[in-house]
């Protein structure tokens, strides 16, 4: 049988194919990305090259055999050559370090285009828009021949080569150079093929050729072992840039919401700071880590965010608060726990806010918790916090001096304060021999 088109450089490389996939099959045994990604694009490429040859062989037949084998052939091979375009794009992604949202983005993308045209040539049968077969066996390019079969594939494989050049600090000068020129080469052949070599099949023998000049340039071991290495030092820097801007964001978060509670009170000027400041020094000298030494300034910072929700009179009244007032300034700490307890993300951070104003005998609020169960944390915020009203000034008083300070403190050992943790704080008075440790106006 004489066939109608001239399949041999095809049929000479099929062996090269299935040599190398062989290849890639017993030494690419490391199921990293990269190596998974160029196995499945080898693989469908010798696929291909076999099915193309194949599809001349049983298009040459013509009406020895029936239609619906000739349809058969074509679209597979049709839809095989716009995968392999589509695995080469997967192929140049498994290089990438790019977020997992653009990559969702961009495979949906490519994944529609693909699915666009698999559907032109599983319907074609009934529209006969891309190709058809007379009643001799005769093949016929139909007006979405040329799109369908080779529009999508070298839209595919220039998709891969422009996601590859934009991000072509990845590769070797060299490497790039390699690629591109392949990239160049195949798409010249692929349009010369459609347009002034419809009976000479060289499209996937470039392909072939192609897989080998990657495989060659840039898929030994030792560079995929690097490139594998240096992708994942790129994701941990990354992960860890991500972290400390979160870390920023979420520090810078806090101290505008401590100072937009400092700011409704009239007599007070960082007060919210100081607290924390206080705080995260007497948890050093209990020796807390040093993570928890930021929660505890955290806690500091939003103990009294609850004061958001109290009127500005109650808060800035000069003189004594009634009964009816005093109870409203006391729902700060619920307030404040309310507003707290929807940020899952710090779960903690709460704490500080429900129960600075417990005491240690029992008679503080809101819930009259008593020694330790109190959290620890809400217990040094309540001695931080106590401390700076007694070293500030405010609506009701003027700042006392360090003796009557630390005799305070030293007084309410037990009742007010966990008279373990306020001998850290009388240390740090009594290290303080300026008076350092207060408002300074």
């Amino acid at each position: 049988m004489a066939l109608d088109y001239n399949i041999f450089l095809e049929v000479a490389v099929i062996p090269l194919d299935i040599i190398l996939f062989c290849y890639l099959a017993m030494r690419y045994t490391n199921p990293t990305r990269v190596n998974i990604a160029f196995r499945r694009f080898a693989f469908v490429v010798t696929l291909t090259n076999i099915v193309d040859v194949a599809t001349a062989v049983v298009t040459s037949a013509h009406a020895r055999v029936p239609n619906w084998l000739h349809y058969l052939f074509n679209t597979l091979d049709s839809a095989l050559a716009a995968l392999s375009g589509f695995l080469f794009i997967y192929y140049i992604y498994a290089y990438s370090t790019m977020e997992q949202a653009d990559l969702t983005r961009r495979n949906i993308l490519n994944a529609t285009l693909l699915g666009i045209d698999f559907l032109l040539l599983l319907t074609n049968p009934l529209t006969g828009w891309v190709f058809t077969y007379d009643a001799a066996g005769n093949y016929h390019h139909e007006l979405l021949f040329m799109p369908v079969a080779y529009g999508f594939p070298i839209l595919f494989f220039a998709i891969g080569s422009l996601y590859m050049l934009t991000h072509r600090q990845r590769y070797r000068k060299s490497q790039l150079l390699t690629m591109v020129v392949s990239a160049m080469l195949a798409g010249m052949l692929f349009l010369l093929q459609m347009l002034f070599f419809d009976t000479t099949l060289i499209t996937f023998f470039i392909a072939s050729i192609g897989v080998l000049i990657i495989f060659l340039s840039l898929e030994t071991p030792e560079y995929v072992r690097l490139i594998q290495t240096t992708a994942e030092l790129n994701e941990a820097r990354a992960r860890e840039a991500a972290v400390e801007a979160q870390e920023r964001l979420s520090q810078e978060v806090l101290l505008a919401l401590s100072k937009a509670v400092d700011a409704k009170d009239h007599y007070t000027n960082g007060h919210s700071g100081r607290v924390a400041e206080y705080a995260r020094e007497i948890a050093r000298r209990m020796g807390k880590s040093e993570q928890e030494q930021e929660e505890i300034y955290d806690l500091g910072l939003l103990h009294d965010i609850g004061k958001i929700g109290i009127s500005e009179e109650i808060i800035n009244k000069k003189g004594r608060l009634t009964d009816e007032e005093f109870a409203e300034i006391k729902r700060h700490t619920v307030i404040g726990w309310d507003i707290l307890k929807t940020i899952t993300e710090i779960p903690w951070l709460s704490k500080g806010a429900r129960w600075h104003h417990e005491r240690y005998d029992g008679r503080g609020y809101p819930d009259g918790l008593s020694g330790t169960e109190i959290p620890e944390e809400a217990r040094i915020i309540c001695l931080a916090d106590s401390y700076d009203a007694m070293t500030s000034k405010r609506s009701y008083s003027f700042p006392r001096a360090q003796a009557e300070v630390r005799a305070e403190i030293d007084r309410c050992r037990g009742t007010q304060f966990d008279p373990d943790i306020a001998r850290y704080l009388l240390d740090m008075i009594d290290e303080d021999t300026e008076y350092q440790l207060r408002e300074i106006s």
